[in-house]
């Protein structure tokens, strides 16, 4: 895969990522887009847990951060837990 073209996990599915890191707002954008079939949007700010086992880093995620990212950075959005 290109450098800069990453497969992230976003809540269990993939997504392309067309870069090199994510943003706070990229990961709810891309959860938008891969469930809105489900008819399911985000409202508010998500709680956003982020890991990559291949750097062994995990955290959270707030409005306006940012993660670099590799193929395998996993994200966890929480639509329920919102501030």
């Amino acid at each position: 895969m290109a450098a800069g073209n990453f497969e992230v996990y976003i809540s269990g599915r993939a997504y392309k990522a067309p870069g090199d890191h994510m943003t706070y707002e990229d990961v709810v954008k891309a959860w938008d887009e891969l469930y809105r079939t489900d008819d399911t949007y985000l409202i508010g700010n998500p709680g956003i847990d982020y890991q990559d086992d291949a750097k062994g880093e995990r955290g959270v995620m707030f409005p306006g951060d940012k993660v670099w990212i590799k193929d395998g950075t996993s994200f966890s959005v929480d639509p329920e837990h919102v501030s």
